[in-house]
Formats: structure tokens, sequence, C-alpha cells
């Protein structure tokens, strides 16, 4: 009777595919390669995934900080050459003040 039991239990958990070679299934479905156990994922660490995506967090602020000092900085050059454009506007006009005296 425990020999019928096993060979029962054992035909319960495996199916015949067309090569006549067992595959394991698991209540009926077969498992997919991009399947993991439970026990499986348990021993992953997640302290590389949080590393990288920390990473990629850091790196994208770096490139926002850095484009926005560029914008800054084109901001400040554009306004140095406003001033010195009025600048030279004031001086055209003195002399020009100057030269109807």
């Amino acid at each position: 009777m425990e020999r019928k039991y096993r060979e029962r239990l054992a035909t319960s958990f495996t199916s015949v595919t067309p090569n006549d070679e067992p595959m394991r299934t698991v209540r009926g479905a077969s498992r997919s390669a991009s399947e993991f156990k439970l026990q499986e994922l348990a021993m992953l660490s997640f302290s590389p995934l949080i590393r990288s995506v920390q990473r990629w967090w850091l790196q994208r602020a770096e490139r926002h900080y850095l484009i926005c000092a560029d914008v800054e900085q084109q901001r400040a050059r554009e306004a140095q050459m406003n001033v010195a454009y009025y600048q030279k506007r004031a001086a055209i006009a003195r002399s020009a003040a100057r030269d109807s005296r």
C-alpha cells in the first residue's frame, strides 16, 4: 500500500511531455524560467537594488542642477550684456548732451 501511495504522489506532481520527459509542475501548471521560489526570493538582498536606485536618483539630480546652473549663468551673461548696452546708451546720451551745450 505504501508503494501505491508513493506512485500516486509522484504522478500527481509530474506530467509527461510529448518527448516522454517528466516535467515538474506546480499544482498542474508548468513553472516558467522567470518564476522564483519564495525561498529564492527571501535569499535575495534588496540593498544592491536600493543602491542602484539611489545612484540613479543622485545622478539625475546632479544633471538637473548642472542644467539649472547653466541657465542661471546664461541669464547672468544676458544681464551683463544688458547693463553694458544701457551704460553705452547713457554714455552716448551724456556726450550728446555735452556737445549740444
